[in-house]
C-alpha cells in the first residue's frame, strides 16, 4: 500500500512526469497571475472593509476561513468522486498486489494529502495579505495560521466522503443529458462571474466616491456577522487562528472532522465496492444500438461530427461552448464595470474602447480552444488522412464552426450593449466588424499553431490539455489589452481620436486575419503532411 501511495503521489507531483517544460513554465505563469489576482482582491478588500466598518480581525479572517473551507470542500469532493467511485486507472488498479480494502484506505490517503497541500497552498497566501491589510500580524498570529493550515482540510475532509455520493449520483445522471449538464455549467459559471464582478464593484464604488451606497454596509454587516457565529462550522477554526476561545475551537474543529471522516469512510466503503464491481463486469453495461447510414455528403457529415465532438469532450463543452453562450452576460457587467470606472478617471467617450476591450478579451477566450483542432484527434488523427475530404477543407470546416460560435457570442453581446446605450450605431458597427475579422484571425492563427504543434499523444478521455490553448489565450489577451487602449486613450488625445480608433480596431483586425488566413492557405499541406499519428 505504501508503495502504491508513492507511486501514485510522484505521478501527479513528481517532477519527472510526463510534461514538456514549456507547458510547466506556462502553467507557472497562468498560476503566478491568478495568484497576484487573488491576493490584491483579498488586500484591497480588507483594506477598504477595516476602513468603512471597522470590522474586527477575527471577523473578518472567519469570512475568508468560511470561503477557503467552501472552495476545499468542493475540490475534495471532486477528488473522492474521482479516485473512489470512477478511478480512470481501475483495472490497472485491480491487477496491484493490494486488495481491495487497502485500494480504498490508499485512495483516501492520496485524497487526503492532495486537499493538505491545496489548503496550504490557499489558506497562507490569504492569511498573509489578509494579516498586511489588517496590520494584525504578530507570532500569535503566525503560529495560529500555521496550525489553522494543518487543521483545515480536517472538516472538508470528512464532509467531502458524504458529499461524493450524492454528487456521483447526480453526475451520473447529467453525462446521459448532455444538454442539462451545459446548461447547469452555465449557470454555475455565470454565477461565479457575478459574484465577481459585484466584489469588483463595490471596491471601485469605494475608491472612486471614497463610500457606499446606502445598503451596502449593511449587508456586509449581516454576512460577516453571521458568518462570525456558533452556526458557522468555520467559527471554531477562526477560534483556533486567532487565539479567542482555542480550547472550545480546536474540540469541536478536531472532534467534528474525526466524526465526519469515520462516517463517511464507513458509508462510502459500501457504495464504493457496489460502483468498482460493476465498473470492473464490462459486459453488463454493454446494449446493442441500433445505427442507420445518413445520406451526407463528406463536408457536410465533418462539420456534424466536429459539432458532436465538441458536445462529447467536456473540456470544449465547458469551457468552449459555456464561455461562449454566458459571453453576453458577463460582457454586459464587464463593460457597465469598466464604463463606470473609466468615465470616473477619464471621463465621457470611453464606452466605444471599453466595449471594444471587454468583447475582444472574451473572443480571445472563445477561439483559444481552436489550437487544439488536431491535438483532440489524438491517436485517430490518421482518419484525417484517411476520409475522402482534403486536409485543406477538414481544417477549414472546423475553423468556420469555431468563427460561427464566436460570430453568434458577438452578435448577441453587441445587440445587449446597444440595447442598454452602451454605443452608437455607428460604434456597434464597427465593433461587430472589427472583433468579427479579430476572432478570424484568432482562430487561423490556432490551426497555424497546433500544425506546428499538433501533441496528438493520448489524452485522458480525449480531453484537450493543451498548451496551445495557453498560448493562444496569451496572444489574443496582449491583442485585446492594445486595441482597448488604443480606442480608449485615442479619442482623448487626438482631435479626431474616435475616427483613428475605427481605423485600428478594423486595419489591425483585419491585417492580423489576412496574415494568418495567408498563412494557413499556403502551408497548411505541407505541415499536414509532415504530421505522424
Amino acid at each position: 500500500m505504501r508503495e502504491f501511495i508513492r507511486l501514485q503521489l510522484k505521478l501527479k507531483w513528481g517532477l519527472n512526469r510526463n510534461n514538456n517544460k514549456a507547458s510547466a513554465v506556462m502553467t507557472a505563469i497562468a498560476a503566478f497571475f491568478a495568484v497576484v489576482l487573488a491576493l490584491a482582491l483579498v488586500f484591497t478588500l480588507s483594506y477598504v472593509l477595516k476602513r468603512s466598518i471597522s470590522v474586527s480581525p477575527k471577523r473578518l479572517g472567519v469570512f475568508y476561513l468560511t470561503l477557503i473551507a467552501a472552495g476545499l470542500t468542493v475540490a475534495a469532493t471532486g477528488m473522492q468522486m474521482k479516485r473512489l467511485f470512477r478511478p480512470a486507472d481501475l483495472l490497472i488498479a485491480a491487477r496491484f498486489p493490494i486488495s481491495p480494502f487497502h485500494l480504498f484506505v490508499s485512495y483516501l490517503i492520496l485524497n487526503y494529502i492532495d486537499l493538505c497541500l491545496y489548503s496550504a497552498m490557499l489558506l497562507l497566501p490569504v492569511m498573509i495579505a489578509f494579516g498586511i491589510a489588517m496590520n494584525c500580524f504578530s507570532v500569535a498570529f503566525v503560529f495560529g495560521m500555521l496550525l489553522g493550515t494543518v487543521l483545515m482540510p480536517l472538516v472538508p475532509f470528512g464532509l467531502s466522503i458524504f458529499l461524493a455520493i450524492p454528487a456521483n449520483f447526480v453526475v451520473s445522471t447529467l453525462e446521459r443529458h448532455g444538454i442539462v449538464r451545459l446548461v447547469c455549467f452555465v449557470l454555475v459559471l455565470v454565477g461565479a462571474f457575478l459574484l465577481y464582478s459585484y466584489l469588483l464593484s463595490v471596491l471601485a464604488e469605494f475608491f472612486i466616491h471614497r463610500n457606499w451606497e446606502e445598503g451596502t454596509l449593511e449587508i456586509w454587516e449581516a454576512l460577516l456577522s453571521g458568518m462570525d457565529s456558533y452556526f458557522n462550522p468555520v467559527f471554531y477554526l477562526g477560534s483556533i487562528v486567532f487565539f479567542e476561545r482555542f480550547w472550545l475551537g480546536l474540540g469541536v474543529w478536531v472532534l467534528g472532522g474525526a466524526a465526519l471522516i469515520a462516517g463517511g469512510v464507513a458509508l462510502s466503503k459500501i457504495v464504493c465496492a457496489e460502483l468498482r464491481r460493476k465498473a470492473l463486469d464490462c459486459g453488463n453495461g454493454l446494449s446493442a444500438k441500433r445505427t442507420k447510414i445518413d445520406d451526407l455528403s463528406g463536408g457536410r457529415a465533418l462539420f456534424r461530427f466536429t459539432f458532436r465532438e465538441i458536445l462529447r469532450t467536456k473540456t470544449y463543452s465547458y469551457f468552449y461552448l459555456g464561455v461562449a453562450i454566458s459571453t453576453p452576460v458577463m460582457v454586459f457587467f464587464c463593460n457597465r464595470l469598466v464604463t463606470t470606472v473609466g468615465i470616473a478617471d477619464v471621463g465621457m467617450g470611453i464606452n466605444f474602447g471599453a466595449s471594444v476591450l471587454v468583447v475582444a478579451v472574451f473572443m480571445a477566450m472563445i477561439s483559444s480552444f481552436t489550437a487544439t483542432v488536431l491535438s483532440v484527434e489524438g491517436k485517430n488523427f490518421y482518419i484525417t488522412k484517411l476520409v475522402p475530404v482534403p486536409y485543406r477543407r477538414q481544417l477549414l470546416i472546423k475553423g468556420f464552426l469555431n468563427i460561427g460560435v464566436s460570430a453568434v457570442a458577438l452578435l448577441i453581446s453587441a445587440a445587449v450593449i446597444a440595447a442598454l446605450e452602451f454605443i452608437t450605431p455607428a460604434d456597434m458597427g464597427v465593433l461587430i466588424g472589427s472583433q468579427l475579422l479579430l476572432a478570424a484571425g484568432l482562430v487561423f492563427n490556432g490551426i497555424n499553431l497546433n500544425l506546428v504543434n499538433p501533441n496528438l499523444k493520448p489524452k485522458a478521455n480525449g480531453e484537450a490539455e493543451e498548451i496551445n490553448i495557453t498560448y493562444m489565450l496569451l496572444i489574443g489577451l496582449v491583442i485585446a489589452g492594445g486595441l482597448g487602449a488604443c480606442c480608449i486613450i485615442f479619442p482623448k488625445i487626438y482631435e479626431n481620436g474616435k475616427a483613428l480608433a475605427y481605423l485600428v480596431a478594423l486595419s489591425v483586425s483585419a491585417v492580423y486575419a489576412a496574415v494568418n488566413f495567408l498563412v494557413y492557405w499556403f502551408t497548411v499541406d505541407k505541415k499536414y503532411r509532415k504530421i505522424e499519428a
